[in-house]
């Protein structure tokens, strides 16, 4: 055996230790900010039932995408975004608020790009921003007390792109009935 192979051999080990530390630290610090952050999410129940209902307004969006209907998406977006634009959240503190914004920004921005479109995979473009947003959200305030399943297809364009869906089979709305099974759930939220 090479004798500098026998004193590479503590160091490989030391370097292996000292990287799995790191990654258990950073993985506290993450549980530790998710902490913070929800501690700094106060909301309310009138609140909570808009989110609610937003949410409900995606997933007639989501299934429009998935039965490749652009006009349908087309009207579910509007609603889905009139909803999210007329949200009151001047009752909850500064953080929840700014947070809510975040998200609105993207849902209504991205809405309206998608309502723009007469194409359904343009549509399914923008629809990406939203369901990023929708996830966030729906991470953050909890809005309902039922089963939700966040899914991912892998086949999205360069990568892959995630979803949320009432339904725990996939029923992608990226692809519709070329691949409306591509995707797994990635957990319920």
């Amino acid at each position: 055996m090479n004798r500098s192979f026998v004193y590479l051999i503590p160091f490989v080990l030391l370097f292996f230790a000292a990287c799995g530390e790191t990654e258990q630290e950073q993985a506290q610090q993450e549980q530790r900010q998710q902490q913070m952050q929800m501690q700094m999410i106060e909301t309310t129940p009138e609140f909570t039932g808009q989110m609610a209902t937003i949410l409900e307004h995606y997933f007639d969006l989501k299934n429009a995408l998935v039965e490749s209907d652009a006009e349908q998406a087309k009207m579910y977006a509007e609603t889905f975004k009139n909803e999210a634009d007329g949200v009151d959240a001047s009752s909850l503190n500064e953080e929840t608020q700014a947070i809510w914004i975040s998200f609105s920004e993207v849902i209504v921005n991205s809405s309206s790009e998608l309502i723009s479109q007469d194409d359904v995979d343009d549509q399914r473009y923008h629809f990406e921003y939203i369901s990023d947003a929708m996830i966030d959200m729906v991470d953050t305030f909890r809005p309902v007390g039922y089963e939700v399943y966040h899914q991912s297809c892998p086949m999205v364009r360069d990568g892959s792109a995630d979803w949320l869906s009432r339904e725990e089979d996939i029923r992608n709305p990226y692809h519709g009935d070329r691949m409306m099974r591509c995707g797994e759930v990635i957990r319920q939220i």
